[in-house]
């Protein structure tokens, strides 16, 4: 696994597709082994920062799976900021 193939599915849902077993099968597991929200971020933090080791000698791919992960942040936060939510925390308000 040292490489990823951008092109490899037609498209997303194809993709989507073809990934869903293996994330259910992990988020099972979480459940069984009840792993808050927290930990599950460590998880994923720790398996992105594992993949971007493992992807050093694939400069292409490295910059692929970055610009995706920043994509996906980007669009959620977007997201966020289209319904109303909070992102950041708000400032206290001074005491009058």
């Amino acid at each position: 696994m040292t490489e990823i193939e951008p092109t490899a599915f037609a498209s997303d849902e194809e993709m989507e597709a073809s990934i869903r077993p293996l994330v259910n099968e992990i988020l099972d597991r979480f459940n069984e082994e009840s792993v808050s929200p927290s930990q599950a971020g460590l998880v994923i933090l720790a398996l992105i920062y594992r993949l971007l080791e493992v992807l050093k000698d694939e400069p292409e791919a490295r910059r692929f799976f970055i610009l995706t992960l920043i994509n996906l942040i980007n669009n959620y936060l977007a997201e966020e900021m289209e319904e109303g939510g909070q992102c950041i925390a708000p400032k206290p308000q001074e005491e009058v």
